[in-house]
């Protein structure tokens, strides 16, 4: 595996698979990781209650969260505890200030092996 490209979308799993690209503006964040333990963020909102994963055979991965779960994390950057690099392609900070708390996000992991 080289690593992971993770997408937020400020939309439901729902509105994405209707119209996904429609969807460009809805776009949160974007980033690669090429570390092995880039979802563990993901993998400790799931066990915490506060995500639910959808989607882990096949591609992508995909994982619903409330945004006020997720945005905290993204306050400094994309989540990386183990400080590896990342390479940053789209952050839309005025969509994420703009984004209520209760709203359902969609995030997605493409392996890029």
């Amino acid at each position: 595996m080289l690593g992971w490209a993770i997408t937020i979308w400020c939309r439901t799993p729902e509105e994405l698979d209707r119209n996904r690209y429609g969807h460009s503006t809805a776009i949160l964040a974007r980033w690669e990781d090429t570390h092995v333990r880039a979802l563990n963020w993901l993998t400790e909102l799931v066990d915490a209650g506060k995500a639910e994963q959808l989607n882990v055979s096949g591609y992508p991965h995909r994982w619903t969260a409330r945004a006020g779960e997720v945005l905290e994390l993204l306050a400094d950057g994309p989540p990386n505890p183990a400080r590896t690099a990342h390479r940053l392609m789209e952050w839309n900070t005025d969509l994420m200030a703009d984004c209520p708390a209760d709203q359902v996000l969609t995030i997605e992991a493409w392996d890029q092996s």
